[in-house]
């Protein structure tokens, strides 16, 4: 079963970044803003988790309200200010930046959670800022705005994340994720009023793939998520980074630099490790070398 979920946490990552793509093509492609993309994701999504949850006769109520909203609003956020970020800088950047989340979990944990952070989480911590410097190579005269909404999405994402925990506690993913829709959608509406306005129909198919491949990953790394533990399953998304790169060189003519590919690389290790994948791959082969120098 840990195969089908790494399969499915690749197809979720997939879907993503064909999203980020789509929605780079509407802000190339015509005069609109890309955040005309994320209220299309919001307004399809809440139509398709309405229809699902009326099929299976569930209540739109959630048992405990305040953590639901919370996660719900950080996450309309997360994905307004991702979809922004798209039209400033390159969907390898803001996917990558984007991934930095674990980041800002690790950082706001011990006041939102209680939780203790271990000391070899501020090493990784050091070498993921690292990584984001040489991605995005900020300047005292130049700071790039793309780059600079990207990793603040990942500073709300990384919150929302934190209350997804606590609202799981009481609510199930289709309450969550309904949620999230409705109170991202009235959130986008104003943002992408002008947008609406001024529609432009050449950009409409390159919106609903956004959209709808949003909802499509959004789907699938729920899914995903019910096969493989925290920490593979927040390995194998980051997978998402190379993807992004791959796609931005090859369609979008995107620049992947030494520093980029450098920073990919520091990032991913990074990732990997908050995510305490080493340290069980390190506690595994320990555990099959005394197992083996007991059978001599």
């Amino acid at each position: 079963m840990t195969q089908l979920g790494i399969i499915i946490i690749l197809a979720s990552g997939l879907f993503f970044t064909l999203s980020s793509f789509f929605g780079k093509l509407v802000t190339t492609t015509t005069d609109m803003n890309s955040i005309v993309t994320s209220f299309f994701r919001f307004f399809i999504g809440a139509i398709l988790i309405t229809i699902y949850m009326k099929y299976k006769g569930a209540t739109f109520k959630a048992n405990k309200p305040k953590p639901v909203i919370i996660r719900a609003v950080l996450n309309a956020f997360g994905i307004i200010l991702f979809t922004i970020a798209i039209n400033y800088t390159t969907i390898t950047n803001t996917n990558m930046l984007n991934l930095t989340y674990p980041v800002f979990v690790l950082i706001l944990a011990p006041f939102v959670t209680g939780e203790r952070i271990r000391p070899s989480s501020f090493v990784y911590l050091v070498v993921i800022m690292i990584g984001v410097y040489l991605v995005s190579q900020p300047s005292f005269d130049h700071i790039n705005t793309g780059d600079l909404i990207a990793f603040a999405s990942a500073g709300i994402t990384g919150l929302g994340t934190l209350f997804l925990t606590e609202a799981r506690k009481h609510d199930n993913g289709d309450t969550i994720i309904l949620y999230i829709m409705y109170i991202g959608l009235i959130i986008n509406t104003p943002l992408a009023f002008k947008e609406l306005m001024n529609f432009d129909p050449a950009a409409l198919p390159y919106i609903l793939a956004s959209a709808l491949l949003g909802i499509l990953g959004q789907v699938f790394l729920t899914w995903g998520y019910k096969y493989v533990d925290s920490a593979t399953g927040s390995l194998v998304s980051t997978t998402r980074i190379l993807m992004a790169a791959l796609i931005g060189v090859l369609f979008l003519g995107e620049p992947f630099t030494d520093n980029i590919k450098l920073g990919i690389i520091i990032i991913f290790g990074a990732v990997a490790g908050l995510s305490g994948y080493f340290q069980r791959l390190f506690n595994r082969v320990r555990s099959s070398g005394i197992g083996h120098w007991g059978g001599e």
